[in-house]
């Protein structure tokens, strides 16, 4: 999960960076589809024995699994064209708090006070993070990363549930083809009712294709570490590494994006950065008890 929480921010700056003029939805569906190429040649390479068909066996626990992460990304990538890269990751990370929602809703796993405590204590950070700031971002803007943590949320638990016998590989395969012809068509059926055409921008390699190709490739580590952590890890365990991630996604905004921090959203930061680590740090101790009885 450290190695997803590193890349994610980096992935995420190359389509912030992108030209304001290549549309939002076809770019995404861009990065979805270099995601499912890289897996699928990824099978082919390791001679997975799902390489002729990674489709085989898609149940339709798979396919809401890809909606899912269709539905997390696809909102992310679309609010990084109007919200600070800092506070969309902030914001994103706390999908881990998700997870406990859903692993108790799913996967029957506990919820303790503490738990509570912890999720009220991130919505004040929340509430500090997401204020309107200088750019003109409204609030309600400012919350779409929360949303697409949340989806993110659900994925995971999806995937836990799933089991571990898929390979990452197929998962991403499956996960890339969904998005990219889901995003894909949204973005057609779309321009069909406004009576518009494919902008010419598409046409441009540097302009259109660059940005999301960057993006997926190093996404593509992401991805791979974040299903591996899913399939090993309990749901609540899946917190610890979202410190890193904001960490990352801080600098890159300040020294790349000139987005710098004032004081609330720093704040907020700060006690969403706690809720986490104070969460893994009595997980850990928890695990230590039972290992003593």
């Amino acid at each position: 999960m450290s190695v997803a929480a590193v890349f994610f921010p980096i992935k995420d700056s190359f389509l912030k960076a992108q030209d304001p003029t290549v549309p939002a939805l076809l770019a995404i569906s861009l990065y979805f589809f270099v995601q499912m190429t890289i897996g699928f040649c990824g099978l082919h390479l390791t001679r997975h024995p799902s390489r002729a068909n990674p489709f085989a066996g898609m149940t339709k626990l798979h396919l809401l699994r890809s909606l899912t992460l269709t539905c997390s990304l696809a909102t992310f990538f679309f609010s990084l064209r109007f919200v600070p890269l800092s506070t969309a990751v902030t914001l994103f990370t706390l999908q881990g708090l998700f997870c406990i929602g859903f692993g108790r809703i799913i996967l029957n796993e506990p919820i303790y006070r503490r738990h509570l405590i912890l999720v009220a204590c991130a919505m004040a950070g929340v509430l500090l993070v997401a204020q309107p700031d200088a750019s003109g971002t409204g609030f309600g803007v400012n919350l779409l990363p929360l949303l697409s943590g949340a989806f993110g949320g659900l994925y995971v638990i999806i995937t836990r549930k799933l089991g571990a016998q898929e390979s990452p590989l197929q998962l991403v395969c499956q996960d890339g083809a969904t998005a990219s012809l889901s995003v894909l068509g949204i973005y057609l059926v779309g321009i069909f009712i406004r009576g518009e055409s494919i902008p010419p921008v598409v046409l441009d390699p540097i302009t259109f294709l660059m940005p999301p190709l960057l993006a997926g490739t190093i996404g593509m580590i992401s991805s791979f570490a974040m299903i591996k952590a899913a399939q090993m890890a309990p749901a609540v365990k899946l917190a610890p590494a979202s410190y890193l991630e904001i960490a990352s996604g801080a600098l890159i905004g300040i020294f790349f994006f000139g987005e710098y921090l004032d004081l609330p959203k720093i704040t907020g930061i700060l006690i969403i950065v706690a809720v986490c680590l104070t969460n893994t740090l009595m997980n850990e101790a928890m695990t230590v008890q039972k290992k003593c009885r």
